[in-house]
């Protein structure tokens, strides 16, 4: 195959390359973004079971330092206690849930930066193929150049 035909052939091979290429990042950079949402999210889980944490500490403190007050603060400092252990239950379910979407995002992350390389390989491996083909063509009108220029004296000299 001639390098003009080579050309023509792979110029929107490559361009095409380029789109998935363009296609690839802006999935390895949604990806990103979702696992950055997910680790936020956990971080803030995290952070709402040591608001939890220390809430009971404190109710655990007052009830160590000896009951002082009606039996109705009792009552509620115990309701208290009840409603932040369920509510500390509810958020470490809910962090082991966000823990594996963090998982997930990670090996989504993954895939897509795979694909990413391996689109952007591909890209380079066309583009290769089409500037050795522009090489090639380059090569053949500089040679048909400078056969005409030699060609040129003789031409002349037959006149």
């Amino acid at each position: 195959m001639n390098p003009r035909r080579q050309l023509d052939i792979l110029t929107p091979v490559v361009r095409l390359r380029e789109r998935r290429v363009e296609v690839a990042r802006l999935e390895a950079a949604a990806a990103r973004d979702a696992l950055a949402v997910a680790e936020d999210a956990l971080a803030a889980r995290e952070g709402a079971i040591a608001v939890h944490d220390a809430a009971l500490a404190r109710l655990d403190a007052w009830f160590a330092e000896g009951l002082s007050g009606s039996a109705a603060m009792v009552e509620t400092a115990l309701a208290r206690r009840d409603m932040v252990v369920e509510a500390r239950a509810c958020d470490v379910e809910q962090r082991d849930q966000e823990r594996v979407a963090v998982q997930l995002a990670r090996e989504d992350l993954d895939v897509a930066l795979r694909a990413l390389v391996r689109a952007q390989g591909r890209f380079e491996a066309m583009s290769g193929q089409r500037d050795r083909a522009r090489s090639a063509l380059l090569s053949l009108r500089d040679e048909r150049q400078q056969q005409e220029i030699e060609d040129l004296p003789v031409r002349s000299a037959a006149r």
